[in-house]
Parts: C-alpha cells; sequence; structure tokens
C-alpha cells in the first residue's frame, strides 16, 4: 500500500526545511509516522534538485544502529556517512536513545546543517535542550491518523469507505498508519505489539521503575476512563481500595512517565471568568482511541460519550490548537479551544435527542459571556444553531468537514 503524505504536519515544517537556526523536532507517541514524514520530508529535499550526498539519515531504532548510545559514537557515524564533511541536512530518529545528544546536534547546527530529530518521549524536551537550546528547536507534535486522514487513506489505496463503518472501526482501532496495512486480529495483534514496546521502551527503560505491576495498574487507570479527571490523590485513593498501598507521591511519579510516553496527554483547566490556568486537578485523553478499545485486551464495551470526546480533543490538538477544559462556578465547558488569537468553546455530547441531555450541554455554554463562537459537537445529523450556539455533526461537519472556525 501506498503511504499517506502527511500535508498536515508537512506544511508546517516546510518553511523550515532549509533553516539551519532552528533544530526541527518531531515528537509524538510511537509508531505515529514520525519516521514516514521524516521521509517524505528528504524525498521533497531530493525532489527539489538536493543531492543525496548533501544528505545524512541515521535511524537509530534500527538493528545496525542499535549500539550505538553515546554522542561519540553517533558523530563517528555520521562522519562516515558523510565523508568526513559537514552534512547540509542532518535527520536522526529516535535521538533519546543517545546520552548526552544536545551538545552534538548544536554544534552540527552551528556548523551550518539543518537538523531535523525524532523522539517518542517528552524527555527528549527536557534538561539539556531546554535550557541550552531555548529559541534554538521548534517541536512538530506529530499523531497518528485522523480521522480525515484515514479517509483519505482509503481513497489513496482505492479502498472502500463509508464513513459510518470507518468511523465505529477507528473508535475501536484508531489510527495507527501501519495498522491499516493489516485485517481483522492481525491488525489488532499489530496495535497491541506497538502499544506493549511504547510502555517498554519509553517507560520502564527510560527510568528505573521497582514496581511494574503498580505502573501497569495506573496506567490500566489512566486508558480505561478518557476523558475523566485524574489526580495523584484520587488514585492513590482508588488503588487502596483495591488493598495496593501506595504514596499519591508515587503514582504522580508513574503518571509522569505514562504522560512523556505520549500514550496520554493531559488537559488542564482554565478558569472562564477568571482567564486564568487552574493547578487543580486536570483530564487525561489516549493518544488513539486504539490504547482505550484493545489494550491490554478488547474491552467489552466501549464508553462511547467519552471515546467521542477523545476523538475531538485529539482533532483538536492535530489541528495545532491550544485545548483546556473550561471552568465556570458551578460548571464546566469540555473544551477551551486557542489560537493564539481568538478563542472558542466547545461541548460534545453523543446524542442530543433527550431533552435533559440537552439542557445540560447548552447551559454553560450559556452562561458564557462575549462574543466568542461556541459549538455543541454532536452525532446527531443536525446543522443548525440555538441562541448563537452552532450545533455540528461529528463526522461531516468537523472531522471530515470544515465548519468549525474559532
Amino acid at each position: 500500500m501506498q503511504d499517506l503524505i502527511r500535508e498536515k504536519y508537512l506544511s508546517k515544517i516546510r518553511p523550515f526545511y532549509h533553516d539551519s537556526e532552528v533544530i526541527k523536532v518531531l515528537t509524538g507517541i510511537r509508531r505515529c509516522g514520525k519516521s514516514t514524514i521524516m521521509c517524505q520530508i528528504m524525498n521533497e529535499l531530493y525532489s527539489s534538485g538536493i543531492p543525496s550526498s548533501d544528505i545524512v539519515y541515521i535511524d537509530l531504532d534500527s538493528k545496525p544502529h542499535l549500539k550505538v548510545k553515546t554522542s561519540e559514537q553517533l558523530e563517528l557515524l555520521i562522519d562516515n556517512r558523510s565523508c568526513g564533511r559537514i552534512p547540509r541536512y542532518l535527520f536522526i530518529d529516535e535521538i533519546q536513545n543517545i546520552n548526552g545528544f544536545e551538545s552534538l546536534i548544536n554544534a552540527y547546527r552551528n556548523d551550518g546543517s539543518s537538523v531535523f530529530i525524532t523522539g517518542s518521549n517528552s524527555y527528549l524536551l527536557s534538561g539539556e535542550l531546554v535550557t541550552k537550546l531555548t529559541g534554538r528547536f521548534i517541536e512538530f507534535k506529530i499523531q497518528t491518523f485522523s480521522f480525515d486522514e484515514v479517509r483519505r487513506f482509503h481513497e489513496l489505496n482505492f479502498l472502500d469507505f463509508d464513513k459510518g463503518e470507518a468511523f465505529n472501526d477507528y473508535l475501536r482501532l484508531g489510527g495507527y498508519p501501519r495498522s491499516f496495512h493489516y485485517n481483522g486480529e492481525e491488525r489488532v495483534k499489530y496495535i497491541r505489539s506497538v502499544i506493549d514496546e511504547t510502555v517498554e521502551k519509553d517507560i520502564l527503560m527510560s527510568r528505573k521503575v521497582r514496581d511494574r505491576p503498580l505502573l501497569q495498574r495506573i496506567l490500566d487507570f489512566v486508558i480505561s476512563s478518557p476523558g475523566a479527571e485524574i489526580s495523584s490523590t484520587s488514585i492513590a485513593k482508588f488503588l487502596r481500595s483495591e488493598k495496593i498501598e501506595t504514596l499519591p507521591s508515587t503514582v504522580n511519579r508513574h503518571l509522569d512517565l505514562i504522560f512523556s510516553a505520549k500514550l496520554a496527554t493531559k488537559c488542564e483547566r482554565y478558569d472562564i471568568n477568571g482567564k486564568s490556568a487552574l493547578k487543580t486537578l486536570y483530564k487525561s485523553y489516549v493518544a488513539d482511541p486504539a490504547i482505550h478499545s484493545v489494550y491490554p485486551k478488547h474491552r467489552d464495551s466501549l464508553m462511547i460519550g467519552r471515546m467521542i470526546e477523545n476523538v475531538v480533543f485529539n482533532e483538536l490538538i492535530s489541528r495545532g490548537y491550544d485545548v483546556s477544559v473550561g471552568k465556570l462556578r458551578n460548571s464546566e465547558v469540555d473544551f477551551v479551544v486557542s489560537d493564539g488569537k481568538s478563542t472558542a468553546y466547545i461541548q460534545v455530547a453523543y446524542l442530543l435527542s433527550d431533552p435533559d441531555t440537552f439542557k445540560r450541554e447548552i447551559g454553560p455554554l450559556m452562561h458564557i459571556k462575549g462574543g466568542h463562537p461556541k459549538y455543541i459537537i454532536s452525532m446527531d445529523p443536525i446543522k443548525t444553531e440555538f441562541e448563537g450556539i452552532r450545533m455540528l455533526n461529528l463526522i461531516d461537519d468537523f472531522l471530515l468537514g470544515d465548519r468549525f472556525i474559532i
């Protein structure tokens, strides 16, 4: 099958192709497509006339390079590939495998190389990379396929695409790009193997975890309830109810590992009336629907409402928005969405046919002052407004359409 050109990301990276002043950092959960995007960037450079001798690409997760662990070993490898010259374009995949890589890539940047690196966990953007290279790198957050990318992948490969069936499949098996090369149980096995790899390499091997069963139990808690409020104190209390003694500080360390591996994403709360971020509690959303639906095994039933909310959150993040949970005095708005200039408010519901559900979803939006756009996104086949609040169908208007505008 042909790989989908990830234009939504390439269009953001393209202006920096030839910029040697900033290091281009592609982050995202393992197997979300970072390496493919890196190869697509190289192909565009080749097509523009850049000779292959000016480009060095190293995949540190490939078998020949698994023993490359130090910056000195990496430098020697780069020199061998470039015949001792400074490469005009340097691409390094999964660079977090290298101890002390920051100084080395900065040296290549100083020597005029346009540097691109990928990493699977947020420790890549901590430590020296932040303290020494602030203002000298730009992060591009890569995600698994959005639903629109699923549609375009099917069209590209002449596969049948029924949007209703495809969306149900998306809620169960998500958007890991390579998974669409498999069918049936083989696809499920592939997805589970990818998530297992993520847990092993980006959590268990990246930091010392003394109690693996505890880590797995906390991970199960996080991925079993997408969109739920989370705090280390509440999780510790829940675990104690199951005869597992642990401290909130221990839980918090494990949560940091899970979020750093990008298996799930924090969504902080925002005081709408006070116009300020809140540090108490937060919500968590899985990076891909399959993380909730099939890992470590199939769930008997899906939390459809929560999963739809999760899909909306991931879509907003993939479009480059900042997303928070909106807190009003006595109620909550699912998402406060900002592009740095404008703001919109979103409520997400499965269906609005029940009057009580409609009242519950519309109420918080009615209490928000100002002329910012307000939306309710649901599975209802509706395209209307109510008191200035725009109703969007999840699939047609939001995921596959363009009716959401800040």
